[in-house]
């Protein structure tokens, strides 16, 4: 009897242990098939192809926590993204390209350390056209692997932050922040060829700091984000890239809108650039389109950015969902023979159908 009372006690305390602890697997599977043009300068064609991550960036993820009691929590996320067309991991073939992190969480925030989004690309993501869409969305979708209408001038915001320590507060009334600081660790970093890197001789290391603050309540939703991104050495000097956004979203029920306003600049070049979004839910289906415009200015020169783009969907499930997609977009898109690229324009048009499912 005795035995059986300790054996019943072992149970119940691994129960409870099991019961404050969690581990998650989950992932999304999207791919999509189409076309591709891109031109710059007037000159390409058409690729008709199978493509990953039309809606969403294809990837897989493993996610916990564990009560520690009094309130808090520790937590970790590890997530890995991939192109579902080629099973290549995506992220410059990083294990966990897309997030890898651990921290505390407490009715104070969350404090986490690791591979991390930026407080930028969390107000940015969250006010961007078409659901932020990884293909289907003019600002910066990647369909064309140029970065979309953001690509104009001086190249978007990174939106990842490696070496970084993070605090994201709780909501107060509907207020709460985050701020976001990336330790760059290349210091005076000699250039290498294995893994390629140009140097960064007699430079600071290229530090990346973002904070945002936002009030969300009910079908509003607005904040501002600044973000500074020191860039690597050259020939001594070192700029850094400064960015300032505005976004906000409002839910009617009927439809929803989504709008951002951004400025970015350095000691060569100034951009401003904005985009609006709409959409429109009708029961298991939705459409939704978007529209974003950008001008980049300096050395006596002006460039211009535009596209738009256009999403429906059909829910099969909760988790599988159907879509069609098209875009075009045209931007002067730096390249490494021309780093301020003022000649040839690049434009991009892509279509496709495809699925997504998450797990």
């Amino acid at each position: 009897m005795k035995k059986s009372l300790i054996a019943l006690a072992v149970l119940a305390a691994s129960g409870a242990a099991m019961a404050q602890s969690s581990v998650t697997l989950y992932g999304i599977a999207d791919a999509y098939v189409g076309s591709n043009k891109t031109e710059v300068g007037g000159v390409g064609q058409r690729q008709t192809a199978v493509n990953t991550s039309g809606v969403n960036g294809s990837r897989w993820g493993l996610k916990g926590a564990e009560d520690l009691g009094g309130g808090m929590k520790a937590i970790f996320q590890l997530e890995s993204g991939f192109s579902l067309d080629t099973g290549v991991s995506a992220q410059q073939g990083q294990l966990f390209g897309r997030q890898a992190f651990v921290g505390l969480q407490s009715n104070f925030g969350t404090v986490s350390l690791g591979r991390q989004y930026t407080a930028y690309d969390n107000l940015q993501a969250a006010t961007n056209q078409n659901y932020d869409a990884f293909t289907f969305n003019a600002r910066n979708g990647s369909g064309a692997s140029n970065g979309g209408v953001a690509a104009n001038g001086i190249q978007d915001y990174t939106s990842r932050a490696n070496n970084s320590i993070a605090y994201t507060s709780p909501s107060f009334g509907g207020f709460s922040g985050a701020v976001v600081y990336s330790f760059g660790e290349n210091k005076n970093a000699p250039a290498t060829t294995t893994p390629a890197f140009a140097g960064n001789v007699n430079g600071d290391a290229t530090d990346n700091a973002s904070v945002h603050i936002k009030y969300a309540n009910g079908p509003i939703l607005v904040g501002y984000a600044y973000q500074q991104e020191k860039l690597l050495a050259v020939a001594g000097a070192q700029d850094k890239n400064k960015y300032n956004l505005v976004g906000g979203s409002y839910d009617f029920g009927v439809a929803k809108l989504t709008a951002s306003y951004n400025t970015v600049k350095n000691n060569v070049l100034k951009d401003k650039e904005g985009q609006i979004g709409v959409s429109v839910p009708f029961g298991a289906a939705a459409i939704s389109a978007g529209y974003a415009r950008s001008k980049s200015e300096g050395l006596g020169i002006e460039r211009t950015g535009k596209g738009y783009s256009i999403l429906g969907t059909y829910d099969l499930s909760k988790r599988t969902r159907l879509y069609a997609g098209a875009q075009n977009t045209k931007a002067f898109i730096p390249t490494a023979a021309a780093a301020l690229n003022t000649v040839a324009q690049t434009e991009t048009t892509t279509y496709g159908l495809g699925v997504r499912h998450s797990f």
